[in-house]
């Protein structure tokens, strides 16, 4: 079974430094210890949509940051669903 973990803001943070800094995705992995996809993901995550000087797609810790609260407030009980509700 696989074994899930969030990133952290200070991950984050440190990921936006070392992919400003120049560094390879795979550098971020093994200095964070995380999966390679997993840090692929999260710079997809990141994206703001500029580019650094050396043509790589910018990556934003705090938009990231953003992404993930987003996506943890829709989660859950949708709308009109109500649990106990009497059927007609």
């Amino acid at each position: 079974m696989a074994c899930y973990t969030m990133r952290t803001y200070e991950e984050r943070t440190i990921i936006q430094k070392m992919w400003n800094d120049g560094a390879q995705a795979k550098e971020i992995a093994d200095k964070l210890e995380a999966p390679l996809s997993t840090i692929y993901s999260e710079l997809r995550r990141g994206q703001d949509g500029s580019r650094l000087q050396n043509q790589r797609l910018r990556y934003n810790a705090d938009l990231a940051q953003l992404r993930v609260q987003q996506s943890f407030e829709r989660r859950g009980r949708r709308a009109g669903k109500r649990e106990g509700a009497e059927k007609a």
